[in-house]
């Protein structure tokens, strides 16, 4: 049952202090549209001042890595006792101890691990600095989507970014990282988890849970207008392509895919559902993602962007809601999981 009303909850931000000036963050604290609301420097750091949203215990940086130990975020739910993330390249790079709510993973470049409400972390991200030539490293990426995490939806948590270890990092050049250009975005294609264990995902014995768990390989994945690949989608041409993969065809346009579906209440949302925002002057929805379940969905949503969580209840989708659709008839058989599971694109 979905939490009417969740969206009218007031959401209160508190800036914390941020390090000194002329230093590039160990952490950064960035808000829906990329303003830097907190940022570490060496040693202990607390966001806001009681550490509830991110607590470091120490760091310490050199020209060759930076070194976070005892790193904690939203009260604890995830834990990490060693973060070492090198100055450039994956070789080095570690992550030891990282707990996520009671349970332990020993993560590899770009491992995604969902928590409740669309909110989600990535792991050893490759990400750029918009406007600036090569790649870094973010070493925890905490995208928030559920309100009760302490923060609006939409901020971001960088923790441990390896621009910090380099000479010529400065403030000026400070940028959000975390959007993965294609190279990143190839390397989620085979380093990306199917996360099709009990727990993280609904069941795949539905074409909906079936259709979500591949949808989820492409978390990270460019938008690009008209995409309908792996290497960039646009809003349809993800559905599209994650339903075909499932021997479902759907025409690469919002209003196809809302007329082609069986209408589906809000209340009634299963996973696998589309749902559809953004009505135009003529009543056809503009945009679109694939429901996951609890109140969060999955889309690639504009330029820019990457395939990513979102949750209805975030204002912005919340009024914006138009209706949702089921892309297959009732009492269709999903495909047997050997079939799809080595699909990679």
């Amino acid at each position: 049952m979905l939490r009417r009303g969740l969206w009218l909850a007031a959401i209160l931000l508190v800036f914390a202090a941020p390090a000194r000036a002329g230093t590039v963050g160990l952490a950064e604290v960035r808000g829906a549209d990329g303003t830097l609301i907190g940022k570490a420097g060496v040693g202990a750091y607390a966001y806001p001042a009681d550490g509830s949203v991110l607590r470091i215990g120490s760091s310490r940086v050199t020209a060759a890595r930076v070194e976070l130990r005892n790193v904690s975020m939203f009260n604890g739910r995830i834990t990490v006792r060693r973060i070492v993330v090198p100055s450039r390249g994956l070789a080095g790079a570690r992550i030891d101890g990282l707990v996520v709510d009671g349970t332990g993973f020993v993560v590899g470049p770009n491992a995604i691990i969902p928590l409740d409400g669309g909110s989600y972390v990535v792991a050893l991200q490759e990400a750029v600095s918009p406007g600036r030539s090569g790649s870094g490293l973010v070493a925890l990426r905490a995208f928030v989507s559920d309100p009760s995490l302490g923060l609006a939806p939409g901020t971001q948590l960088l923790v441990g970014l390896a621009r910090a270890a380099r000479p010529d990092s400065s403030t000026s050049a400070a940028a959000v990282l975390g959007l993965p250009q294609l190279p990143a975005a190839q390397a989620s294609m085979a380093g990306v988890p199917a996360f099709v264990t009990a727990g993280i995902l609904p069941p795949t014995d539905t074409l909906g849970g079936q259709a979500v768990a591949l949808a989820y390989r492409y978390l990270g994945i460019p938008y690009v207008w008209g995409g309908e690949s792996p290497l960039g989608f646009d809003c349809s041409g993800l559905t599209m392509y994650v339903y075909g993969q499932l021997g479902i065809k759907l025409g690469h346009y919002t209003g196809f895919q809302y007329d082609e579906g069986l209408r589906v209440p809000r209340d009634e949302l299963q996973p696998g559902d589309l749902v559809f925002f953004h009505a135009n002057s003529a009543g056809v929805p503009q945009h679109e993602g694939m429901y996951v379940g609890n109140g969060s969905f999955i889309h690639a949503p504009q330029t820019g962007d990457v395939v990513r969580i979102s949750s209805l209840f975030e204002p912005r989708y919340a009024l914006a809601y138009v209706g949702a659709v089921r892309p297959y008839a009732a009492g269709v058989t999903p495909l047997p999981l050997s079939t799809w599971t080595s699909v990679s694109g």
